[in-house]
């Protein structure tokens, strides 16, 4: 599948990692759609993919508003790709975790995720299929301390994504979990980036370099990580 002219919705788009497969996207000439909560953080890659030009449009919306959600997937012509990137991120000690904490991470990391996921299905079934991909972390496949919440998140939705491809990979609907290390953004705060963090613009490449392989191949799950700094 190449980029030219296929239209791609993008969530959490308003920042960071998912404000940069935005613009990857577009500079590849995709007609966007970028779907965020934030009003602010909206604005800032609003005027960021304009200054690449190119067919966009800023959808401002949370995805754990399920009938906002649906109604919108639905009225769509036709979606060819979705990066399923919102996400929420929590770093507490497990004895001092709130239930309500792990409930509101998995409201949006899952439950907003697969409503993303069933909607976008249902449309690409309508049409000619096309590509969800899934953005986990490595955190789908390992433990890590004072995340519990955040981990169980990840793991959830990788037995999600793997599911989803085997209901419809024989019906035109490729499905990729995508499962990176640690990114320069700021999903737990300001001044907590790791020194060793991979940047969101190399890691959109990775992304759109999936969209771009043959449709008769799938890459169900990719685990990236940072290059080791040489001592």
């Amino acid at each position: 599948m190449t980029l030219k002219d296929k239209t791609v919705l993008v969530t959490g788009a308003s920042r960071g990692f998912g404000r940069a497969i935005a613009e990857e996207m577009l500079r590849l000439g995709a007609h966007v759609l970028a779907l965020g909560r934030d009003p602010v953080a909206m604005d800032e890659t609003r005027a960021s993919l304009a200054t690449i030009g190119g067919e966009f449009e800023m959808v401002t919306m949370d995805v754990c508003d399920e009938s906002a959600v649906t109604n919108y997937i639905t009225a769509l012509p036709c979606l060819d790709v979705v990066v399923n990137n919102a996400g929420i991120a929590r770093v507490q000690s497990l004895i001092e975790t709130p239930t309500q904490e792990i409930r509101d991470i998995l409201e949006v990391n899952v439950i907003g995720a697969f409503v993303v996921m069933r909607e976008s299905a249902r449309k690409m079934l309508q049409t000619n299929g096309g590509q969800i991909i899934n953005i986990a972390s490595d955190a789908a496949i390992r433990g890590i301390a004072r995340m519990g919440p955040y981990v169980a998140s990840k793991h959830a939705l990788l037995g999600l994504s793997r599911s989803m491809s085997l209901e419809l990979r024989q019906q035109g609907v490729r499905v990729t979990t995508f499962c990176p290390g640690p990114i320069s953004t700021d999903i737990l705060g300001s001044g907590t980036g790791d020194s060793n963090a991979m940047s969101p613009e190399d890691l959109a490449k990775t992304i759109t370099h999936l969209v771009e392989v043959p449709p008769e191949i799938e890459i169900q799950e990719l685990l990236v990580q940072p290059t080791p700094q040489r001592q």
